[in-house]
């Protein structure tokens, strides 16, 4: 910026040559004046103080709720009074289907938010130093106060004010449960634990009501010999597109036992079915000995709600691990047992009926430890 040299010369003030350069002095200060405002003002930043406010999408932080959970609401609703009264301990605790509940929460908690504005005001440039020593207590003045537990208090109580349990509980049981499977829960612990047949994610639900409504023994077998291709169908639309780490070294027979059962080979299925099934339980821990089986895998009305579908896998175990030896004189079982099978195996033992129980039985299983992590909860312990 240019400076005009003043020269102030001596002489009378008033009328004279002294006034006219006393008056050429101020115009000359004011021009002065006005050009280093301007240059001033061009020397300021740009601020946009709106950039500093954070622009929350309310919308985001709400939860996408499938309202096709609505109907699962209503129907689970309706079977809660019965389903209390036959099993009296409710007191859920975390045993769930793979379901991350964390993705409906917001993600963006308020301790986050504030990070982020002191990252923000951190990045501005230091305007004590542009400025010449003029004093920025201001700056203080435009930090943004958002008060975000106000803002994110009404989708907070409209989270808490869900009927969670409502909600989740189908999640607790296998989805092919029909849903008056509360009026049948004695026929369901009947199944599992007498006849050893498998009712956790096999069969469907259009199989699954007519093997609760037939007599144990003869009647039921007949209902799975009826269905067994429809069961095997259901075997293979879990299989085929499982994958698990845990399950890796036996998801590749599990499949070719399933095309082998495709293929006509029933017994040669069931035989190799039996040893997956044993070869999980091993992996897992799980009691495997008769004198232990009936404590730890039996399904009970006291069972909690928690663990209805694990305890409705472990079931058909019970029978499972059955053993016998000639030498007892207890007569030979007719149910499939994987100690008559790998040890006295007849053709009683690989019938229609023990062969489809068999393959049944290492699809649930195999389902369940995926839906429930169970091979992982086992690494980690």
């Amino acid at each position: 910026m240019a400076f005009t040299e003043i020269v102030v010369v001596p002489g009378d003030i008033g009328n004279g040559p002294g006034a006219a350069n006393i008056v050429s002095v101020s115009s000359a200060l004011a021009s002065n004046a006005q050009s280093l405002l301007a240059a001033y003002t061009a020397a300021m930043p740009k601020f946009d103080f709106s950039a500093l406010t954070p622009a929350v999408d309310v919308a985001s932080l709400i939860p996408k709720i499938d309202t096709g959970a609505l109907t699962a609401i209503a129907n689970v609703q309706s079977m809660l009074p019965k389903m209390e009264m036959l099993v009296p301990s409710l007191n859920i605790a975390a045993a769930m289907p793979k379901f991350d509940y964390a993705s409906l929460m917001p993600r963006t908690a308020a301790a986050e938010v504030l990070r982020a504005q002191e990252s923000l005001l951190a990045g501005l440039p230091d305007y004590s130093k542009m400025l010449g020593g003029i004093r920025t207590d201001w700056l203080a003045a435009i930090r943004p106060q958002v008060d975000l537990t106000a803002t994110l208090q009404p989708i907070f109580e409209m989270l808490r004010s869900f009927d969670w349990d409502s909600i989740t509980k189908p999640l607790r049981v296998p989805d092919n449960w029909p849903d008056d499977i509360h009026d049948n829960l004695p026929e369901l612990l009947e199944m599992v634990n007498r006849d050893g047949i498998p009712a956790a994610w096999v069969p469907r639900s259009e199989v699954l009501t007519p093997l609760l409504a037939a007599s144990a023994g003869d009647e039921r077998s007949e209902v799975l010999i009826k269905h067994r291709d429809e069961i095997l169908d259901d075997c293979s639309a879990w299989l085929d597109d499982l994958s698990d780490p845990v399950l890796d070294a036996v998801l590749p027979i599990a499949r070719e036992v399933l095309d082998a059962c495709r293929n006509g080979f029933w017994k040669v299925g069931a035989i190799s079915a039996v040893q997956v099934v044993h070869s999980i339980v091993e992996s897992l821990h799980w009691v495997s000995d008769r004198q232990r089986v009936a404590k730890h895998h039996v399904l009970t009305m006291e069972t909690p709600y928690a663990r209805m579908l694990e305890q409705a896998t472990r079931a058909p175990l019970v029978l499972f691990y059955d053993d016998w030896n000639p030498l007892s004189g207890k007569p030979r079982p007719a149910h499939l047992t994987r100690h008559v099978v790998s040890h006295r195996l007849g053709e009683d033992q690989v019938n229609e009926r023990n062969c489809i129980v068999a393959v049944m039985l290492m699809a649930s299983l195999l389902v369940t430890v995926y839906q429930l992590d169970l091979g992982q909860k086992e690494i980690a312990a």
